[in-house]
C-alpha cells in the first residue's frame, strides 16, 4: 500500500515539474483584448541631449595661458599643476628612448616639456612631458 502511494506521489511531482518547465505555446487570440490602465501605458521618452551644451565662455574660444615650467618636477606633480592651469590633454614618454611606460607617475621626473615653459597656449593644447625614472639623470 505504501509503495503505491509513494509511486503516485512521485509521478504527480514529476508531472508538476515537467508542466512547470513547458514553454508557453499559445499566443493570445486576436479577438482577446488586453486592457492596460492609463497610468501604466508607456509614455514617449523625453528628449535628452547626448552632451550638455558648453558654457557660454567656452563657446567663444579656449582660454590662452602661459605654460608653466614643469622641468625637474615629479611627473605626478607636473600633471597636477598642468591640470590646475586648465591643461587636461597630457602625455609623457621615456626620454631615454627605452619605450618604458610611465605607470607609477611618482617614480618619474620631467626632463623636457612641449610646448616650452612661458609659451602662450590654449588650454586644449596637448602637453608632452619627456621623463626618466627619479633615480636617473636627464639626457
Amino acid at each position: 500500500m505504501r509503495t503505491h502511494h509513494a509511486i503516485a506521489l512521485l509521478a504527480a511531482a514529476g508531472l508538476l515539474a515537467l508542466t512547470g518547465c513547458a514553454p508557453v505555446t499559445s499566443a493570445p487570440e486576436p479577438d482577446d483584448k488586453i486592457v492596460t490602465p492609463a497610468s501604466a501605458a508607456p509614455s514617449a521618452p523625453a528628449a535628452v541631449p547626448r552632451t550638455p551644451p558648453p558654457p557660454a565662455a567656452a563657446t567663444s574660444a579656449a582660454a590662452t595661458v602661459a605654460v608653466p615650467d614643469f622641468v625637474g618636477q615629479v611627473l605626478q606633480t607636473a600633471q597636477d599643476g598642468a591640470q590646475a592651469q586648465g591643461f587636461y590633454l597630457l602625455t609623457s614618454h621615456d626620454s631615454l628612448g627605452k619605450n618604458r611606460n610611465q605607470v607609477l607617475d611618482r617614480n618619474w621626473k620631467v626632463c623636457t616639456q612641449t610646448p616650452a615653459a612661458g609659451t602662450k597656449a590654449a588650454t586644449h593644447t596637448k602637453l608632452d612631458f619627456g621623463t626618466v625614472k627619479t633615480e636617473e639623470s636627464c639626457p
